[in-house]
């Protein structure tokens, strides 16, 4: 069963290694361009020695139509009083006239392996020289955090259930990464 490295963190990735696993598999999370504003976010856990990340996506229109929680991936949101008109953010209106303003997805589907020297932890605490735009991702990240932290219990078990399916099974679900592909194209990578 997978469990935390250590503590919670998140961790973006190198870009380069993310094409190689995305040449492989082509569920594998990767974009050409805007890396460095928007990077490849994802939760850090391990079984057995092998390093996973459990990425995080942005939200997106298709969302608003996901429940919270399903076998394969989590929303993240908070509640609100009122959505904001005029912006991309996403708002799903609840049955008591609030808003829950879905601000990213887990996607336990598209969890790839890593290995040290491969990825970065992230720094989520503001600091003097951040742009204004970095110190509002930063507040981002942080809320994202925060409902990952009430939550990452039930998001390890099943992206072990899912994993351990997979692998006993030999079976790759629609959407979903080739693990055990990936796994080797792990091993094989070099680490500068």
């Amino acid at each position: 069963m997978f469990s935390l490295k250590k503590n919670l963190k998140f961790i973006t990735i190198d870009q380069n290694y993310l094409k190689t696993l995305h040449d492989s598999c082509r569920e594998v999370y990767y974009k050409t361009y805007d890396y460095e504003t928007k990077p490849y976010i994802g939760i850090l856990v391990e079984e057995n020695g092998v390093e996973y990340v459990i990425p995080l996506s942005s939200a997106k229109e298709k969302h608003k139509s996901w429940k919270n929680v399903e076998t394969d991936r989590f929303l993240i949101f908070e509640n609100c009083k009122t959505a904001e008109t005029g912006t991309k953010d996403i708002y799903v209106k609840n049955k008591d006239g609030t808003f829950k303003h879905i601000l990213s997805v887990i996607d336990l589907k598209k969890m790839i392996p890593i290995k040290s020297g491969l990825y970065s932890e992230v720094d989520l605490n503001p600091s003097k020289k951040d742009s204004v735009q970095e110190i509002k991702y930063k507040v981002l990240l942080n809320i994202e955090y925060t409902f990952c932290l009430k939550i990452i219990d039930s998001v390890i078990q099943k992206a072990s259930k899912l994993y351990e399916k997979q692998i006993s099974t030999g079976k790759v679900i629609k959407f979903c990464c080739d693990f055990k592909l990936l796994e080797e194209k792990c091993r094989e990578y070099p680490v500068n």
